[in-house]
């Protein structure tokens, strides 16, 4: 047993040495990063690949030489990827793609999103130092000057997100119209003194920067608000020329060539703003970008350390090429046990008879004490070669578990030699017999396979996930009650690899149940929506050929029954199909023998309806991917994205269902949100997340998500259509007005006149399994930060003159009482005009007077709920007054800091001189004067013309 620790400890030890297909694809290895993969979607019309793939490599060029410059000689572009579609025949490639494809890669070029159009941005879901998923190009951006002109120099821009997806790092700017993080914020340098505080635009600079401020509609003064910050139409416009340096997350506010490094230390060279409301500063605590960077496994303990020696990066055009798949499935005796080897085997013909992309080659090979070829490598071209493949699959299982001998014969006898190769590993039990997973390992780490694995039932192996992690693969777990559902995401997760189709291909899931029970009918309803419809599919399989009475049938909107279900006795299943379904609510019903014992299981699925709309998509996964978890200490994030294209669906209703290990425990539900709260970081964004935080057990859980539009959901900016794709080339002004605002910040705006409702839809999607080694014994979870605090002085307030007592109203989103999950027992709020008092570790500390007593209102609200209450508070003209909480469960668990909120008077109302004092003076003089003449042509008139004339008689 010491020996096979060793063993693992070893191999792991390499995978991080030598950046093995590990969990991120791209290794910076001795100053270079490795294996950067930028892949181009399917969408993206070939007739503009050449100058597309020259701009992207003119774009790796120049931000490899800035990525040098910025990590101080520490860091740059080895070697780089370019991924095109499968689809491209006319392309000039270097090689075809060994296990690259576009899900997975680093940057992304793609249709727009509505919302930021043709502005480049990282897609982020995680907290400070976590990766984001994905960088996001639009072939305009690339392509059309005028866009770089907006948004910046394309390797400039590609650095600074580089640093948000590698390194988890934040904008250091404001946005428009954002609460959380405004354009414009009140700073007063010397804290507690008397003093309005001064406006500041919000950025990082080492040197403050010179600019303007605008009314963008104007082009006026910009007007203000009643608290004296600047209204929403204002915006700040930097002077072309500046000192400044840094920071390259405050770009593209700060316009300017000379920005050319990050934000760092407060005592160094380019000093870090620690106060201007930031995502950075929210979200890793006040620290700098440099400081989080230092701290990533890139530079951390001094490894890349600066180095004298650069080289331009070698960029390589790769194509996407077929799957080759090997099954690896467990034959020993225990897979007779709860049926599990008839259940494989029906999954596993279902899998290559209908959904196993055409093109794609499979081999099919068994282990017990041995491992033994069942199938050759075959590609798969019509039904009779599906068949085939299918027919070989027996149910006759024995012997012992060797599962490095499957695996050798994978990678030494199948997939030698083959590009995008691919493991699907099922196996129910603990390793008994040599060669073991150990032994074969660094084999399969160097053929570049990915491993996905799937463990059957609660006794499987549990070096899985290790195999899966440590070959960039994915994780799934299949309890013995399931009646096929965990199976088959299993399998079908293992598709994510093969070429995607274009999105008006996609085939995507709208309906699954399992009914069990002794009724003599079975049946229930679901939607078809108005993005979906071609080709939808009833399968309905059971696992008693005699417990269908009568075949199943579907109902149309207008009552009208399909029939003709075909049925195959291998698996039991029969299939319906319909060439386009109509939009509406459809009905599928079966006929049933009454026996309790037995069961069907029917899932639907349709693809796009029509090829210029996207289909409404869903896809989920779990923060640990194949990581074990240990739940005292680590955290677990799970996700859901819905998106309509490129586009967010919000408002929809997401629910993630988690298996537990035991079988008789009960499913977990957990509503995930888009609230920018909590685990999700950014609102309307269209990924839904919620923190895992119940665990009765150690073991394997199972997850997944399930989508309905909840009433309310729309799609943000509506939909795209093919006429819509077409690139367009906007015309840059010398005005504000011609330029696009940044986006987005604490959450993404919706533009409710433009945007196109969802109807009635339906969307499941497997996010794989959690292997969870150790539980808690007690509540460990904290309540999450409150990230939202808000304070507004009530307009309809009135003023003790003598008591400076005012009314103001605090807001906030309920964290939970374990992380955004449940109801938290008690808050704590300071309110200072020393805004160190609120400082993390000086927070408890702080001088009582800064406490403000709300234990009265006893707050009871649900994660995620909206919390409004007015307070009555001390306040003094000219003083800048700060605002946090904490939140504090029944184990007094408690959350960090939340957000800082400010708050000031307005200013007392004052006679403002319209003109200079000299002026004022010559008016009055003047008047004077005017004044004395008509007192002397008034008294003329009554007393005679002129009586200082005399008058001649």
């Amino acid at each position: 047993m010491k020996t096979d620790i060793c063993v693992w400890t070893l191999l792991y030890m390499m995978l991080i040495a030598v950046g093995v297909n590990g969990e991120s694809g791209a290794k910076l290895l001795n100053n270079g990063y490795e294996g950067v993969v930028v892949a181009i979607s399917q969408e993206v019309d070939e007739e503009d690949g050449p100058v597309i793939i020259a701009a992207i490599k003119e774009m790796i060029g120049e931000a490899s030489r800035r990525l040098y410059r910025a990590t101080h000689q520490r860091a740059y572009f080895r070697t780089v990827k370019i991924l095109i579609p499968k689809s491209w025949s006319n392309t000039s490639v270097n090689d075809n793609a060994l296990n690259e494809n576009f899900q997975d890669s680093d940057i992304h070029v793609d249709i727009m999103n509505r919302v930021y159009m043709n502005q480049p941005y990282t897609q982020q879901s995680g907290g400070c130092g976590d990766p984001g998923l994905y960088i996001h190009f639009t072939p305009e951006y690339l392509t059309d000057q005028s866009q770089a002109a907006w948004w910046g120099p394309r390797g400039k821009v590609l650095l600074q997100e580089w640093a948000k997806l590698r390194w988890g790092v934040f904008d250091e700017l404001g946005y428009p119209g954002d609460e959380s993080f405004p354009l414009f914020y009140i700073w007063n340098d010397n804290s507690g003194a008397s003093g309005g505080g001064t406006i500041l635009p919000t950025y990082c600079a080492n040197t403050p920067v010179e600019g303007r401020r605008i009314d963008k509609t104007e082009r006026s003064v910009c007007r203000l608000t009643s608290q004296g910050i600047p209204d929403e139409n204002c915006r700040f416009l930097p002077f072309k020329d500046q000192d400044a340096t840094s920071s390259l997350m405050s770009y593209p506010l700060i316009f300017s060539d000379s920005v050319v490094d990050f934000c760092s230390e407060p005592n160094s060279d380019h000093p870090h703003n620690s106060v201007a409301p930031t995502k950075q500063n929210l979200f890793c605590g006040g620290r700098s970008v440099w400081e989080v960077m230092m701290q990533h496994k890139d530079f951390a303990n001094d490894v890349n350390p600066p180095t004298e020696r650069y080289v331009d990066p070698d960029i390589q055009v790769v194509q996407h090429t077929d799957a080759n798949y090997a099954l690896v499935l467990d034959y020993s005796g225990s897979m007779n046990d709860r049926y599990r080897i008839h259940k494989l085997r029906k999954t596993a013909r279902r899998w290559l008879l209908h959904e196993v992309a055409a093109g794609s080659y499979v081999a099919i090979i068994k282990f017990n004490k041995r491992a033994s070829l069942v199938h050759r490598l075959a590609q798969i071209t019509d039904d009779a070669s599906r068949k085939a493949l299918a027919d070989s699959i027996e149910t006759k299982a024995d012997g012992g578990t060797s599962i490095g001998a499957g695996l050798y014969v994978a990678v030494k006898k199948i997939l030698t030699h083959v590009n995008n190769p691919i493991i699907l590993l099922i196996t129910d039990g603990e390793e008994n017999e040599n060669p073991r997973i150990a032994d074969i390992l660094p084999d399969v780490l160097n053929s570049g396979v990915r491993v996905i694995t799937v463990a059957f039932g609660a006794e499987a192996d549990p070096k899985l996930e290790k195999v899966a992690q440590m070959t960039g693969g994915k994780t799934f777990t299949v309890n013995d009650i399931d009646e096929g559902h965990m199976l088959e995401d299993a399998f079908h997760g293992a598709l994510t690899y093969q070429p995607p189709p274009p999105r008006s291909n996609t085939t995507v899931t709208i309906h699954e149940e399992v009914y069990k029970g002794t009724d003599k009918y079975a049946g229930s309803s679901f939607n078809v929506d108005f993005t979906i419809g071609q080709n939808l599919i009833l399968r309905l399989d059971t696992n008693d050929r005699y417990h269908i009475s009568q075949e199943p049938y579907l109902v149309r909107p207008d009552g009208n029954i399909v029939g003709g279900a075909i049925f195959d006795p291998n698996t039991f299943t029969w299939i319906l199909r319909v060439p386009l379904a109509e939009q509406g609510q459809w009905k599928w019903q079966v006929g049933l023998s009454g026996s309790p014992d037995s069961f069907v299981r029917v899932k639907v699925t349709a693809q796009t309806r029509d090829p210029s709309v996207y289909p409404i998509t869903t896809r989920a996964w779990v923060s640990s991917g194949a990581r074990d978890v240990n739940a005292t200490t680590d955290r677990v994030i799970i996700y859901a994205e819905v998106k309509q294209g490129n586009n967010p669906v919000v408002n929809a209703d997401v629910r993630a269902v988690v298996t537990p290990p035991t079988e008789h425990e009960p499913d977990v539900m957990y509503v995930l949100l888009d609230n920018g709260q909590g685990a999700d970081i950014q609102a309307g964004d269209g990924i839904y997340s919620r923190y895992m935080t119940r665990y009765t057990t150690s073991g394997r859980y199972s997850v997944k998500a399930q989508v309905t539009d909840g009433g309310r959901a729309v799609i943000n900016r509506g939909f795209l259509t093919s006429s819509q794709r077409k690139r367009r080339s906007i015309a840059v002004s010398d005005h504000y007005e011609g330029k696009p605002d940044y986006c987005c910040g604490s959450i993404i705006p919706i533009d409710h006149y433009s945007t196109h409702g969802t109807g009635n839809f339906t969307r499941i999607a497997g996010a794989g399994s959690v292997k969870v080694t150790e539980v808690p014994e007690t509540d460990n979870q904290p309540p999450a930060a409150v990230r939202d605090l808000r304070v507004v002085l009530l307009d309809d307030t009135t003023m003790d003159t003598l008591s400076n007592m005012y009314n103001i109203s605090l807001s906030w989103t309920a964290p939970g009482d374990d992380l955004d999950v449940g109801n938290v027992s008690n808050y704590v709020l300071r309110m200072t005009n020393s805004r160190i008092d609120l400082a993390e570790t000086l927070f408890n500390s702080a001088p009582n007077e800064t406490l403000v007593n709300i234990s009265d209102y006893q707050i009871i609200s649900e994660a995620g709920e909206n919390v409004n209450i007015t307070v009555e508070v001390y306040l003094i003209n000219d003083l800048i007054f700060y605002f946090a909480l904490r939140a504090e469960d029944e184990a007094g668990g408690e959350s960090p800091v939340s957000n800082i909120a400010v708050l000031s008077l307005p200013p007392e109302p004052s006679f403002q001189l319209l003109f200079p004092i000299w002026a004022i003076v010559l008016i009055f003089t003047l008047l004077v004067m005017m004044i004395m003449f008509l007192s002397v042509v008034l008294a003329s008139r009554k007393y005679g013309k002129y009586e200082c004339v005399e008058v001649k008689t």
